[in-house]
This record gives structure tokens, C-alpha cells and sequence, in this order.
């Protein structure tokens, strides 16, 4: 069967993010097998609170992917992972679906300071719409909100750049909201990726996205096509 690995974002769980919302069971319906774990630091199982711990996630993400995968599902942080990795080894998961991502890809995380203050208690004020949608998303993965903080206050955060993204060679949907306030494709990806697919929707949030039955069915319908 062929095998779709889903990465979940920054705060989320597999279980939280994927299963919750059928995915796993609509791509066994589609005849795929769904992989799914949690990034480093991630899930109700806990982890370092060394930020240093965390200085490559994607190498991290890499040693625990199979190496027969016919594509992979990412979100938001998920996304970013995954086209880490394909820069470095072109081709080597499969097709992508890459969900909640925008020009915010050449970029550290912007919220990444209010969102570890307010993680280790420290916000001196309530937090933005933002950086409120993300905590809810994360206590919904019973993950240690320090081993969060710590992954937000990783060394050596590697940014993409479109001569990295040049590499890529895998076929790519690109799937995104217009009321997402954290990604927006605008021109600079579209540009770095011409030859990806790009879906925009009307409606749904950042951390709405992997809810939204239209994701689930265009990355159903993409990954189906190969």
C-alpha cells in the first residue's frame, strides 16, 4: 500500500491535528496507509527542554520517515520540515501536499517571542488573536508547553531561500486560506515554486485548515493523481 506520512504543525499532535479530523481514515479509504507521529518536543509524551535539542527538526523528522513513501501531508510547521527536506534530498518522499504555508516560509516564526512568554507564564498582557489561536491549538496535543518553548527557541533555525527551493523536483499542492493570518502565498513562493499547484479557499483560519474538508479533499484528489 502506498504510504503518505503526515507532519503535523508547531503545538499540534498527530493524533490532534491528522486523526481527529479522519484524515487517517480517508487516505486508508483512498488506499494509501497513513504514517503519522509527532515532531520532536511534540504529543502528551513529552521532551527535552533544551532548545539546543532542537536545532534540526528536519534531520530529526528525516531518521524516522520510511524510505518507500509515496508522499506526505504537511501543515504549517509540517510544510516547513518537509521542504527542508527536499532541498536536501530532492525527490526522496514523494509528492507533498503542503497546507498553512506562505511567504512566512523565508522567515523565522514571527509570533515565536509572545508565544514563549506565554508559554512559560511570562506575557505581560493578554496575547494577540494570533498568538491566542496557536496556544489553543497546542493544549488540544496535551504537549509540555516548556519542551513548546523550547522548540520555538531553537538554535541554528535554518530559512529557506529560493535558490534551496530551486532544488525541488517532487510534484507540489500548495494549499491555503485567504483568512489565514499567518500564511498567504502571495508572490515571492509562487515564484520560488512555479511549478507547485496553489489552491486558496475563503473561510477558515490558520489552525482551521487541517478541519476543512476541502483540504482533505484536494490532497486526496492530488496525491490520487499519481
Amino acid at each position: 500500500m502506498r504510504k503518505v506520512a503526515l507532519i503535523h504543525g508547531w503545538g499540534g499532535s498527530h493524533a490532534a491535528t491528522w486523526q481527529a479530523d479522519g484524515w487517517d481514515d480517508a487516505l486508508r479509504a483512498a488506499g494509501f496507509e497513513p504514517v503519522g507521529f509527532d515532531i520532536a518536543g511534540h504529543g502528551p509524551q513529552g521532551g527535552s527542554h533544551d532548545p539546543a535539542d532542537y536545532a534540526d527538526l528536519a534531520g530529526d523528522l528525516a531518521a524516522r520517515l520510511p524510505e518507500d513513501l509515496f508522499g506526505a501531508i504537511g501543515f504549517s510547521l509540517g510544510t516547513k520540515l518537509l521542504l527542508e527536506l527536499e532541498a536536501r534530498r530532492p525527490g526522496a518522499n514523494g509528492r507533498l501536499v503542503l497546507g498553512g504555508i506562505g511567504d512566512n516560509l523565508f522567515a523565522p516564526e514571527q509570533a515565536g517571542p509572545a508565544l514563549v512568554a506565554a508559554l512559560r507564564g511570562a506575557a505581560q498582557e493578554p496575547p494577540a488573536p494570533q498568538v491566542a489561536a496557536l496556544l489553543d491549538y497546542a493544549r488540544l496535543s496535551g504537549s509540555d508547553p516548556a519542551c513548546l518553548a523550547a522548540v520555538l527557541e531553537r538554535p541554528a533555525n535554518p530559512v529557506l531561500t529560493e535558490a534551496r527551493l530551486a532544488q525541488v523536483r517532487t510534484p507540489i499542492l500548495i494549499f491555503n486560506s485567504r483568512a489565514d493570518a499567518v500564511a498567504q502565498p502571495d508572490t515571492r513562493l509562487c515564484a520560488a515554486l512555479p511549478g507547485a499547484t496553489h489552491r486558496l479557499i475563503d473561510g477558515t483560519g490558520h489552525v482551521g485548515l487541517p478541519s476543512d474538508l476541502r483540504f482533505q479533499d484536494a490532497a486526496l484528489a492530488f496525491l490520487s493523481r499519481g
